[in-house]
Order: structure tokens, then sequence, then C-alpha cells
């Protein structure tokens, strides 16, 4: 059909024109310059699309290639020189960039910053607009963890080596430079993984960037997570502290629910993954509910506990949305791990167990025992130990021994009820950046400009932070 092949023609060059103009998209010498589409990702405003291909595994061009997405919301005001853009990589990970809610916070997030900036979202490999990764055991649930990790690695084969976060910093890399942003015009914005993501692609190619925003910040340096579960039992008692309905010990009523129901029961169980998970993200009401149902529980009243922390289900949904084998695969090969990955997997468990005897205090995690901790889903300090070894080329995350550059303006939030990733996390990346500042957000946990964008603090130290940059 000639007349819609042109008007599709005419419709990319004007697309392409805009972004001419903005100052955002410079064609290469080659010539070469992604396609852009218009495209509905749900967003309040119109968007365009478009997609590079890169190497599934830099360095083995037998692994085939692999379609990195990105959307570009243009600035609001076209009458002006943009000031450049807000790139956005989301966390999980396995968490598309592009996913509606997604998007839609984080421009309500920096909406008094769009007149005369772009929005960028990426979507790592694996993710939304970059071939969503199905690995059916993990995503539907169908097959215990373990062997859905078995499975996962062997349907990836040679190309589970490409998702880690090196390959991402190099796919976000190859983005900004085919739609020709600079450097020195580029904010980069993550949360949660993203963070770790941010510091992967700051160490590499962070020299002359404008800066960084890394909100619920992680570090990646210890394979106990030592620092979450003191974090949970802090917010526990002071989102009651503060709540007007809130008396008494909460943290010590936690402890007696988790020691009536026994320690290693199912309720047990799940009210752990709520403590280390939704009670995070949802922060401060999530903790509130939290303790006045186990209250109820105590007195003989157990059904509203037992609703708010009943799992989903076995089945993660679309994995559009969210990939539950790219999730896997990106931890395992980039994860700490208190075992030698090169060691067989029934060698792999006594060096776990043997790390788990030797882990002091022992009580750390009470009234739950170390090994039950260890092996529960809460932690999941043993997820990985079906996954393959790492290659001999493996790239960290942070290059060893590579700094971030020092003139690279870094903000780093943290919920002070956080126990996804903990204030002392936060504190340890900052340290990480000559120019790094911390904010801890009071009240709120888990990338709560995301979750509450129209009511969290973070949301005006973010805006007052990218304000003052010059």
């Amino acid at each position: 059909m000639p007349g819609f092949r042109t008007s599709a023609l005419r419709s990319l060059v004007v697309s392409l024109l805009a972004l001419l103009s903005a100052g955002l998209l410079i064609v290469p010498a080659s010539g070469a310059r992604p396609k852009l589409r218009k495209c509905d990702i749900g967003a309040n405003k119109p968007v365009l699309c478009g997609h590079v291909t890169v190497p599934a595994v830099r360095g083995k061009p037998g692994a085939g290639k692999q379609k990195i997405g990105f959307a570009i919301r243009r600035r609001g005001d076209t009458s002006r020189p943009s000031k450049g853009a807000i790139v956005f990589v989301e966390g999980g990970p396995g968490y598309a960039a592009t996913n509606a809610d997604s998007f839609k916070s984080l421009a309500a997030v920096m909406a008094p910053l769009l007149r005369r900036r772009e929005m960028i979202a990426i979507d790592q490999r694996g993710t939304g607009l970059s071939k969503p990764l199905f690995c059916k055991g993990l995503q539907r649930g169908t097959v215990g963890y373990q062997k859905g990790l078995k499975q996962c690695a062997k349907q990836l084969g040679v190309r589970r080596e490409g998702y880690t976060t090196a390959e991402s910093s190099a796919d976000i890399e190859a983005v900004r430079k085919a739609i020709g942003l600079p450097r020195r015009k580029m904010i980069l914005y993550g949360d949660s993984y993203g963070t770790y993501l941010g510091q992967s692609y700051a160490a590499r190619y962070g020299k002359g960037m404008e800066a960084l925003v890394l909100s619920s910040a992680y570090p990646g340096n210890d394979p106990f997570w030592r620092t979450l579960y003191p974090a949970a039992e802090r917010a526990v008692t002071r989102s009651c502290n503060r709540a007007p309905n809130c008396s008494g010990d909460a943290l010590g009523r936690l402890h007696r629910m988790l020691r009536r129901a026994g320690t290693t029961s199912k309720l047990s169980s799940d009210v752990l993954d709520y403590l280390m998970g939704d009670a995070a993200s949802y922060a401060p009401g999530s903790y509130d509910h939290l303790n006045r149902v186990v209250s109820e529980y105590l007195a003989g009243h157990g059904g509203e506990l037992r609703a708010l922390v009943k799992p989903y289900g076995p089945d993660e949904g679309p994995a559009g949305y969210f990939s539950a084998g790219m999730y896997a695969a990106v931890v395992c090969n980039d994860y700490p791990v208190p075992w030698d990955r090169s060691s067989p997997i029934p060698q792999r468990r006594r060096q776990l167990n043997r790390a788990i005897a030797a882990f002091r205090p022992s009580n750390w995690w009470a009234p739950i025992r170390k090994r039950t901790w260890a092996y529960s889903s809460a932690s999941e300090i043993s997820a990985c130990l079906s996954w393959p070894a790492r290659s001999s080329d493996y790239e960290p995350p942070i290059p060893h021994g590579r700094k971030m550059p020092g003139r690279l303006k870094t903000l780093v939030l943290a919920g002070e009820f956080d126990s996804i990733t903990s204030v002392r996390e936060a504190r340890r990346v900052t340290a990480r950046f000559p120019s790094g500042r911390l904010y801890i957000v009071p009240s709120r946990g888990h990338a709560s400009d995301l979750y509450f964008p129209f009511t969290s603090p973070a949301t005006p130290r973010i805006r007052h932070f990218i304000r003052h940059l010059g």
C-alpha cells in the first residue's frame, strides 16, 4: 500500500527532525541512527520508541544479537533549546523502565523539569521493549525454584553470560551514542537495582556526565545482606512510635507472633516475605497495618494477618512487565554469594552451610535461626545455588579498582523504613562518589519517589538537586 508507506515515512522524518531540532539526536559520521516511531506505552503524553541492536554477549559473536528498546518523551517547551535528558533505568532487576506505572511516576517526579528536558526510558535486556526473557518455570512458578533456575540457564545457553550489569551499562552507552546525547547533557536516574546499574555506568562511562540520581541504592558488597533485617526491625519500632494508634513494644509483639506461629511455619515465612518486601515498598502505612494485625493475631484473631501477608501466587504475570528469568540471571551472575561459584552444586551447599555456621553473631536474625533464615525466600541468600559458574571473561558490575568520577554530582536517596536496600547500604554507596550527597527520606521505604511521587519527601529533594546543578 504505497499511501501507507508514504505516510509512515513522513511521520518518521517529522519525528527525527523534531529530535534534531531538540539538539538530542546527532547523526553520527556514518549516518547510522535508530528509527523512531510514535508508540503507546500507556504514558500520559505521546512518546517515540526505538531500539538499537547490540551483541548478546560482547566478545562472543556466536551468541547472536540483542535488541535494546527505549522510549523518548519530548520536552514540553520546544520553542527553546533542550537542556538535555533525564535517562531512566528501572530496578528489580527484571522490571522495564517503559512500564506505564514506572514511566508515569518518574515523569510526575520530574514534571517541572520536563519543560526543558527530554525523558528517555531504556529497557534493560530481557525486559519490556528489549525482548522480554521468558523462562517458563520461573515465570509461572510451575517447578521448584532451583529446578526453574537450571531450566532457565539451559534455555539461555551461552546467552546467559550477557545478562550482567556490565553488559547493561554498555547497552546504555550504545543507546546514548545512537541518539547522539552528549554526556554533559545526561542525567541518569536509577532506582533499586537501577542504582547498581547506575554505579556501573558511572564507573565506566560517567566522566563528563551532568549528574546521577540513585534512589534506594544497593552497594553489592555482602552475600548475607546483613543490614536488611535490622532495618526492618527498626522500621517496625519507629512506625509504631510515630503512629497515634500504636503503643508499647511493637517489635516484641512481632517476635512473639513468629514464635507462636512457629519460626519455620508457612505463616512466619509469609510474614517475613512481607516484611522484607511489600512493607518496605508501601511504608509507612504498610508497617502500621502490620503492627495492628500482629496485635490482633496475638489476641486470637489471625485472619487479617494471614490475608495481609498471603502471597500473590507462584505466577509472576507477564514477562514484559517483570521478567523472573532476567531477575534470576542478573542476580545470580552479579550479586555476591557465600560459596565458590566454580564448585559443583553439592560442594557449594557445604560451603554455604560452613559460612552460615561461622556467621556471627548467631542471633542476628532472632527469633529466626541462622540456617532457617539463610534458606528462606525472604533472605534469598541461597537462591542462586543452582546457577552455572561465571565464564572466564566475566566483567564485574564495577571494575576492580575503578573509582567514580570525582566531579560527577550524585544524589543518593534512602528510605528510613527501607528493608530492601537499607540506609547503611546507601551510606556505603554515597562514600564511593567524591561529589555525592545522601538524603534519608523520613518515614518512607523503598524508592518512595516512584511509589508515592506526589507525596514523598524525596520528590522535592530530587527537583531541587537537578534545578541547582549549574
